[in-house]
């Protein structure tokens, strides 16, 4: 492997890193957050117990991105709580697609070909299984 090879896996290695690392940050900031906001002005139909909480299925998923960002705006701890936890789960999905930009990047073919099946299938499942499975149940 030359120098300019290595240089080039160093600087993936970072470009990596950081995406995981910044996703974490940004990820556990709004949970904690959103957290704090749950606790100090708790919403009237709060449930006060578990059972009550799956009941009730409190804090459904809004899966409306414009009622979402809306929600985190206006500052609603259950909004802001989604969000932390959609880029906590996106994050090893960026970068896996990271992956396949840095791979094309140096032209190995083979570690492209195996990162965009991974990302296809977790594309697939995310988007495609996913809702038909909720859909169904």
């Amino acid at each position: 492997m030359t120098l300019d090879k290595t240089k080039q896996r160093t600087d993936m290695n970072v470009v990596i890193s950081d995406l995981l690392k910044y996703g974490v940050i940004a990820s556990t900031t709004l949970v904690v957050i959103g957290v704090v906001l749950t606790f100090a002005h708790p919403p009237q139909s709060f449930p006060s117990s578990l059972q009550q909480i799956v009941s009730m299925n409190f804090g459904k998923p809004t899966l409306d991105v414009a009622k979402l960002f809306a929600g985190v705006a206006a500052g609603d701890p259950s909004s802001i709580l989604q969000l932390g936890l959609i880029i906590l789960l996106a994050t090893p999905v960026a970068r896996v697609a990271a992956s396949v930009i840095l791979f094309a990047a140096e032209r190995d073919r083979i570690y492209v070909a195996i990162t965009l099946f991974v990302l296809i299938v977790l594309l697939t499942s995310i988007f495609i299984i996913g809702p038909l499975e909720a859909a169904a149940s």
